[in-house]
């Protein structure tokens, strides 16, 4: 009714009384004109004049003309409005440095997860408020606040540097599934308190990549929630390898040194050193082959290149680490040479590593040797004294010339290839691909007096 393009569809009717009109047949079309008008709802009215003339209209004619008047008001308005807020939007934002207020808008914590997880970039620009302690691990740890609790059966086994191992069974597996698993419980704050958040990451990725090969433990799982890390593997009833084994046979230590050659190998061509190679590290499967697990000292090492960090277990540190010197790959062979000659002599290689420490920290207290280590190690240079244990001498050749290639305190002319260990004299004609296919049965390669009684067996010591 406000509108000022309205059209009369009807004759207009006048205000003004009209004569009544006596023609019968005209009367006759008026009366039709009414019911057709009725028919289609059509209400017509006569223009106000124009505002000249608004006095003599009336309130009706003055309300006319003021809503007229308003509406063009209220599409001017519009029209600047919507200018304005065109103008505004092609202008460009001012780029803050960091957000300075809480969004006004938070998305779930479902969605959340879906949006976070997959990358770091991804993470900055999530709406939800991501706690310092959970962002440090993301994302290569998810978050899951409900997931521990499907592990049930929990039954205590280790001690480590930043928290424990339970041995747990999956309540989600069908059937009478006896499956356990060994989960591994880490404090997020002996973690950062020791500024160990990249050695953890580092630890699962390589565990997750490498774990397909046949001699390393598989990580099955990882997650996390407020206060903890879980890191989920395999676990394995033999346990550690000299826990079950008290001694070996010249046949089982070939196969368990090709066995870890393998593991070794496999690491580094990936671009991998391992820098943790101990008996603590060494489990035992069901079939007595050799799983390499504990990837907390791992680091990502390209073929050719060296690190300088001195970490790893003493025993089994090569010269080179003790010295301070940059080191390479060649260090993992150091370690498996002096496993070999534990498996052989069931002695440490005749070396103080305070000879090494103190020519590398002299600050350090030099701790004379333990009771690993023979009484019989004398000063001076490792290369004019004698390093293989005076039971080594009762070893076959080919037994004692893997020694003194492994141990070789020069890391140029050390051992330090699968290459080059397939060359020498103990490994002449042997069946490498049963070794990786694992059809030698280590089981009948030594007798019962081997093993450890059951009742003196500990599954696993700190790692």
């Amino acid at each position: 009714m406000g509108d000022a393009d309205i059209r009369a569809t009807e004759p207009a009717i006048s205000c003004a009384n009209a004569a009544p009109d006596t023609d019968p047949l005209r009367a006759g079309y008026t009366q039709r004109g009414k019911d057709r008008r009725k028919e289609h709802l059509v209400v017509s009215f006569q223009l106000p004049p124009a505002a000249a003339d608004v006095a003599h209209l009336g309130p009706l004619g003055r309300w006319y003309h003021e809503t007229l008047a308003h509406r063009r008001c209220i599409v001017w308005l519009q029209g600047t409005l919507s200018r304005t807020i065109y103008v505004l939007r092609c202008v460009p934002p001012h780029q803050h440095s960091h957000r300075t207020r809480p969004p006004v808008a938070r998305i779930s914590r479902r969605r959340w997860h879906q949006t976070t997880l997959d990358s770091e970039a991804q993470l900055l620009k999530s709406c939800w408020p991501v706690p310092e302690r959970v962002r440090l691990f993301l994302p290569t740890f998810p978050v899951d606040e409900r997931r521990a609790h499907r592990y049930a059966e929990r039954t205590y086994v280790a001690n480590g540097a930043f928290g424990r191992v339970y041995r747990v069974r999956d309540t989600l597996a069908g059937g009478d599934s006896r499956r356990w698993y060994a989960l591994k419980v880490l404090q997020k704050s002996n973690i950062v308190l020791s500024d160990a958040v990249g050695q953890v990451r580092d630890e699962v990725k390589i565990q997750t990549v490498c774990g397909h090969h046949p001699f390393i433990v598989p990580c099955v799982d990882y997650w996390q929630d407020r206060t903890r890390l879980f890191l989920l593997s395999e676990f394995f009833s033999n346990g550690e390898l000299f826990h079950r084994l008290k001694s070996f046979t010249s046949q089982l230590v070939q196969l368990y040194v090709a066995e870890l050659a393998l593991a070794i190998d496999f690491l580094h061509n990936a671009g991998i050193i391992y820098r943790d190679l101990k008996p603590e590290n060494v489990l035992l499967d069901d079939r007595f082959h050799l799983k390499l697990i504990d990837f907390g000292l791992s680091k990502w090492l390209s073929v050719g290149s060296r690190t300088g960090t001195l970490c790893g277990t003493i025993q089994y540190m090569a010269p080179e680490i003790l010295r301070g010197e940059p080191y390479g790959h060649a260090v993992d062979w150091w370690a498996l040479g002096v496993l070999a000659c534990r498996m052989y002599t069931g002695r440490y290689p005749l070396m103080d590593p305070a000879h090494h420490l103190r020519a590398s920290v002299t600050e350090l207290p030099i701790v004379p040797p333990c009771s690993p280590y023979s009484s019989t190690a004398i000063d001076g240079p490792v290369a004019n004294r004698r390093l293989l244990p005076a039971s080594a001498d009762r070893l076959p050749p080919d037994g004692r010339d893997l020694l003194h290639r492994l141990l070789e305190p020069d890391p140029r002319a050390r051992l330090r290839s699968l290459l080059q260990l397939q060359r020498i004299a103990l490994y002449q004609l042997y069946r490498w691909e049963d070794v990786r296919s694992r059809k030698i049965v280590p089981r009948d390669l030594f007798d019962d007096e081997c093993l450890v009684r059951e009742e003196d067996a500990v599954l696993f010591t700190d790692f």
